[in-house]
């Protein structure tokens, strides 16, 4: 038998920009047991707030907004005590989070997932797909611009299909998938009775099917991981999906606004791959208005904003990465923090109009001069095969857990067994590229729709005849592109995600309190004020719920010092990761 290896994994449910409260947990936990913990997972609502542009461009009620401790981690004031990965949430700074929409460091040791990625770590595949499921947005394509305002600060926090179709292309297996949505129909793998208990008002949704994301019911059917962790809805839940059992049945076609609308007729200009050329899929839209009702509101009230080389920034092992192994993963003893008895409102999303934004340019040719051309109607020509990432007689655990408030249950840890072998080619626990997944970017970065019309699935994608029928590209498409993925990336053996975070945006100056609002939030908050008792509240003095008792005005209105900071600032870490895989950064180019 081949030597094994434990690994301790921290997950996290919302962060709400609690990082100290948490790494603290953290440290505590570690003084107790003695044991080590060597990654933490925060399942979203992570808020990497810089400065009051980003607060402007959190979607959330400006009366609960705060500039929290995030700002100090980004200066370097602090550091990460452990090595943290993240997906996006639908209460983040969306600006900062679509600078790195590939994936990137937010902070020196806190890593981004992007709007979807998967990532290697001590032997480990894990994926992470970001933001909340609206059936108004699923469709779109990238469309909101600096200074994103109206609606578009929230919509890009609504996960796209695009994303979903990027995952469902994964050929082999998952260890862990990371969301902040759960996925419908989850509660009925797990104890109804009990999750109802503590949140009686999830009964209609529940009674509907209308609990959770379909688009992560539909990722859940494909990948079957190991784990699944979300967060979300405030609230520990536990279920187990066995391996012949059906998570969603509706298929692509079946997941809204795709039961309603229609797909374009076939032409003439299907896209085949690596033209590296971008057309949009114009058609009527005809997306739906409707509204989930999965988001779980801060408030029940609405505001009215819901180096040029490469090899200088990589570091490579003279070695051949093996293929991944299926870890043996149980669950410890998690942290005991009894539920606070009053519960969230759950309320739904509101759908707002947006304001015209100006054209993204197309996509252009990014083929390289020395890259032999690809031999595309051969391809075509071959009966088209697909691999399946699901491991036989596997079943899925899901975990989900509440947000970082005291006696809440936001915390647990999970001990994962790996091959103790990988120990001798990636002797340093750190976080890895995916060739499978650098692969499946090049693969599908002709099709990224970038305005509202509807994305469908490229011509050349064939759906699957099963149960729930998916749209993939053929392993012949996708086996060329992980050729020239490990051939021009992967050459010398397993590449680490280099630490080349780089601070680009003001912060507030050292001894801003986290509770600095910069004048947006301008409501006094007295003790019988139920601002007070928000998310993260920090009434003078006392604990509050949520309290530090670090004696810190709820109101603090602090004008902002300085000019004000730009929307967005086009990130190093997206350009050079452009760059390692011959594609063109087609997201905004300057600060705005």
């Amino acid at each position: 038998m081949p030597p094994k290896r434990t690994l301790r994994i921290a997950i996290e449910g919302c962060c709400h920009g609690m990082l100290d409260d948490i790494y603290s947990q953290l440290a505590i936990r570690q003084q107790q047991t003695g044991q080590k913990i060597d990654l933490l997972i925060i399942c979203g609502d992570f808020q990497a707030i810089r400065n009051i542009t980003d607060l402007k461009c959190m979607s959330c009620p400006d009366k609960y907004k705060q500039v929290g401790g995030f700002y100090r981690y980004y200066t370097g004031e602090r550091q990460a005590p452990i090595l943290t990965i993240f997906v996006g949430g639908n209460h983040e700074a969306g600006n900062y989070m679509r600078e790195l929409y590939y994936g990137g460091w937010v902070a020196p040791k806190i890593f981004y997932m992007g709007g979807s990625s998967v990532v290697r770590f001590g032997g480990l595949r894990i994926g992470g797909i970001s933001g909340i499921f609206k059936d108004f947005d699923f469709a779109k394509g990238y469309y909101e611009q600096p200074p994103f305002r109206g609606s578009s600060r929230s919509s890009m926090h609504h996960v796209r299909s695009f994303e979903v179709f990027k995952m469902l292309q994964t050929r082999t297996p998952l260890d862990i998938v990371i969301s902040h949505d759960w996925p419908r129909r989850i509660e009925r793998f797990g104890d109804t009775a009990k999750l109802l208990s503590k949140k009686p008002f999830f009964k209609d949704e529940i009674s509907k099917s209308e609990l959770g994301s379909p688009a992560n019911a539909l990722l859940m059917e494909r990948l079957r991981p190991k784990w699944w962790f979300s967060a979300h809805l405030h609230v520990r839940f536990t279920a187990n999906v066995g391996s012949l059992e059906t998570v969603y049945d509706k298929g692509w076609n079946g997941v809204p606004p795709y039961n309603t609308i229609e797909k374009p007729e076939p032409t003439d200009a299907a896209k085949m791959p690596n033209t590296n050329t971008f057309t949009s899929n114009k058609v009527t839209s005809g997306t739906g208005a409707g509204t989930n009702k999965d988001e779980i509101a801060i408030d029940s009230a609405s505001d009215s904003e819901l180096s040029d080389t490469q090899s200088a920034n990589k570091t490579r092992l003279p070695l051949n990465l093996p293929p991944p192994k299926h870890s043996n993963i149980a669950v410890t003893e998690g942290l005991d923090l009894e539920s606070e008895h009053e519960e969230e409102k759950h309320d739904a999303g509101v759908q707002q109009q947006s304001e015209p934004e100006e054209n993204i340019p197309s996509f252009a040719e990014n083929q390289s001069a020395d890259e032999p051309a690809k031999e595309t109607a051969n391809v075509l020509a071959e009966e088209p095969t697909f691999s399946d990432p699901r491991v036989p007689g596997r079943s899925t655990r899901f975990l989900a857990l509440d947000k970082c408030l005291p006696r809440r249950q936001f915390m647990e840890v999970v001990e994962v067994e790996v091959d103790g072998a990988y120990d001798s080619i990636v002797p340093h626990l750190q976080l890895e590229y995916d060739p499978e997944w650098l692969a499946i970017l090049r693969l599908c970065q002709q099709y990224m729709p970038l305005d509202e019309a509807p994305f469908f699935p490229p011509e050349n994608a064939v759906f699957t005849q099963d149960t729930s029928p998916i749209p993939l590209l053929p392993d012949a498409y996708f086996n060329q592109e992980l050729e020239w993925v490990n051939r021009n990336v992967f050459a010398d053996g397993p590449v680490f995600i280099p630490p080349n975070f780089v601070p680009m945006a003001p912060t507030p100056p050292p001894g801003t309190p986290d509770s600095a609002h910069f004048g947006l939030a301008s409501r006094d908050y007295g003790p019988s004020n139920r601002g007070n008792r928000g998310r993260g509240g920090r009434a003078g003095g006392g604990r509050g719920r949520g309290g530090h008792g670090r004696g810190e005005s709820r109101n603090d209105s602090r004008p902002w010092d300085g000019p004000l900071p730009y929307f967005y600032y086009p990130n190093p870490q997206t350009d050079d990761f452009c760059r390692m895989l011959g594609l063109q950064n087609i997201l905004p180019k300057r600060r705005t």
